[in-house]
């Protein structure tokens, strides 16, 4: 049964009681409040008709990609690693949002769902914060993309286009290493398609993801302009105040790097490699940054020097404040002053533990393995214990 909405009264009835194809409702309207509220409890709008009324489904089953299932095929793996696509993210979200509604799809006309009304509607909800686009580039022209709603530790994909093949997939494979980097559950992919089947994500029972959403919790959201690099840093040091140095060094890290989004409990740790007097306080934290990997570098070893650090090629020995490179997206990349990912991160239980706090389904780009996986296999028995 069909539900019609009252268009001054927010709500929606019961997902379950969608139609067997999943129309649940009529009506209502597309300001943020009836978008955000269909969202957090699994329903979204398919189209609206002639007099701007818009539909709202909640398909049985749904598609779904955990972050942890992702396996992109070895061509896309290629086509990745060759840098021939530059991948940006929340730089022109409506031009996504026109190129989505002006490509011809199979069995579908011109426009196909993405009317004038609903190209409004997102762009708010973007300029609000909750909706984004992964955008690819080549030989700097807009050639791929992708736009959805993120609430809560989930996105839910809307639509995505290409004029050159692969550059949604790229948009797509940058989408999903956000999603892990950040400790999101799952991608909701909402139709199924065999090509979101061979990249790892299954049909699940209305049933079961609504159980799924069940989980939401609105404190997790990542509202704002999401930017076009992500970070893994590990800060830490054994000399001084510990706990008011990884503070300064949040402070400075949030100001001259980007938006610290992401940050795991802080943890003891046994010196590694030497002995000291005094045990370290480490702590993992995500960045997003628009600087490029040698220029966080750059500012890393800035905030060191002014939190007291003397490098002098002593080795491994104490010091008052260290910020380590994790990982840089999921990008592979050596230079006389960097390595990412950090070549010796796998051994070190003290980078993996909180690692495996915040960001357990993110895949290491070189040994393939979830940052749980390489937890589990550690066989560094250095003690690590939660500190705050």
């Amino acid at each position: 049964m069909a539900y019609l909405l009252d268009r001054y009264d927010v709500g929606f009835p019961d997902p379950r009681l969608s139609e067997p194809d999943g129309f649940l409702a009529k009506g209502g309207g597309l300001e943020p409040e009836w978008l955000l509220n269909a969202y957090f409890m699994g329903i979204f709008p398919w189209y609206d008709d002639e007099t701007g009324a818009p539909y709202w489904y909640s398909l049985d089953p749904r598609m779904v990609l955990m972050t942890e299932d992702f396996r992109p095929s070895k061509s896309l793996r290629r086509t990745l690693q060759s840098g021939r696509f530059e991948v940006r993210v929340d730089t022109c979200f409506r031009e996504v949002m026109e190129l989505c509604a002006s490509v011809e799809r199979p069995g579908q006309s011109l426009g196909s769902w993405i009317s004038q009304n609903f190209m409004e509607a997102y762009c708010r909800l973007h300029e609000l914060g909750f909706a984004h686009s992964f955008e690819t580039f080549e030989d700097g022209r807009l050639v791929g993309g992708l736009y959805g709603v993120s609430l809560c530790d989930w996105f839910s994909g809307e639509s995505m286009f290409h004029l050159v093949r692969d550059a949604s997939k790229v948009a797509f494979a940058r989408m999903v290493e956000f999603a892990q980097l950040h400790g999101f559950r799952f991608i909701d992919a909402q139709q199924p398609t065999p090509h979101l089947a061979s990249l790892g994500a299954k049909p699940t029972p209305r049933e079961l993801f609504l159980k799924m959403m069940e989980e939401n919790d609105l404190q997790k959201t990542y509202r704002g302009r999401w930017r076009n690099n992500t970070v893994v840093l590990l800060i830490g040091g054994n000399e001084g105040d510990r706990m008011s140095l990884l503070v300064r060094a949040m402070i400075e890290i949030g100001k001259r790097i980007g938006m610290v989004s992401l940050l795991s409990s802080v943890y003891e740790t046994e010196p590694w490699g030497f002995d000291a007097s005094q045990n370290f306080l480490n702590q993992a934290i995500v960045v997003d940054t628009d600087l490029s990997a040698e220029e966080v570098l750059t500012q890393a070893l800035e905030i060191e020097k002014e939190l007291g650090r003397q490098r002098n090629g002593e080795g491994y020995a104490s010091r008052p404040m260290d910020i380590d490179l994790i990982f840089f997206n999921s990008e592979v990349m050596y230079s006389e002053r960097l390595t990412i990912p950090h070549p010796r991160m796998d051994k070190r239980r003290f980078v993996l533990e909180p690692l495996a706090e915040i960001i357990p389904n993110f895949l290491h780009p070189k040994l393939k393995k979830t940052v749980r996986e390489l937890l589990e296999e550690c066989a560094d028995t250095g003690a690590v214990k939660r500190f705050f």
